[in-house]
């Protein structure tokens, strides 16, 4: 890790908060890297505290301001610092931010506060980073098409690629979703999340799990002890 922005990246990737993070000035900077670590080859962090070399950089900027032959206000002079890199970090990965970025950003703000309710918040923090960016992504493409079947499809099959999704012929605005995994409290939560998020209150869903619903004819879900009654 080179740049204080790849830090950030690597910390959300293992799914922690960035804002618990510390910059703090390297007390020996390297002058070929921004980020002072004592193996280059890490791909991970062993504290929350990030030495960074403040010149690399950005010497035209806080050449002065974080001069280290400065005594006076040394504390604050920390807290500023810390304040300074997590703001340039955010710049960092804003740049080239593309709108559909924007908007799944605004999504998911709405989403970790609370704005689509209680139930909605906590199980999207289930999801991975990752996968919310799929999910997010999808509710976008919903809320400009309508097209909640299809994107409803888009999603569930790319975070479970076993996934197959049937009409009933048989009922209006039902259906099957079988998803191949073991079931699990968590990804029954996960499932309701779906159905919240990208189906109309009307349609009934029936999901299964690690067996198939057997099927008349098709001798791959007729199998014994491998498939569910439905």
């Amino acid at each position: 890790m080179n740049y204080a922005w790849e830090v950030v990246l690597q910390v959300e990737k293992e799914n922690q908060n960035r804002d618990t993070l510390q910059f703090v000035e390297a007390s020996e900077p390297s002058p070929y890297i921004e980020v002072s670590m004592t193996d280059l080859n890490m791909d991970t962090l062993e504290e929350n505290k990030v030495e960074i070399n403040p010149l690399y950089r950005f010497e035209d900027v806080f050449g002065k301001l974080f001069d280290k032959n400065i005594e006076e206000m040394r504390q604050t002079r920390e807290i500023f610092f810390d304040v300074c890199m997590h703001y340039i970090v955010q710049l960092d990965l804003r740049e080239g931010l593309s709108r559909e970025d924007f908007y799944c950003e605004l999504i998911a703000n709405d989403l970790e506060q609370g704005k689509y309710g209680a139930l909605a918040k906590r199980r999207f923090s289930l999801f991975t980073k990752s996968e919310q960016k799929l999910i997010l992504q999808s509710y976008l493409q919903l809320l400009k098409t309508g097209n909640y079947l299809e994107e409803f499809r888009k999603v569930v099959t790319r975070l479970y690629p076993r996934t197959i999704i049937y009409e009933n012929n048989e009922a209006v605005q039902e259906l099957l979703v079988y998803l191949g995994i073991k079931e699990t409290e968590k990804d029954c939560e996960k499932a309701a999340f779906f159905v919240e998020m990208f189906l109309p209150i009307q349609e009934t869903v029936y999901f299964f799990y690690e067996h198939h619903f057997g099927i008349i004819d098709v001798d791959e879900t007729m199998v014994m002890d491998e498939m569910v009654i439905f």
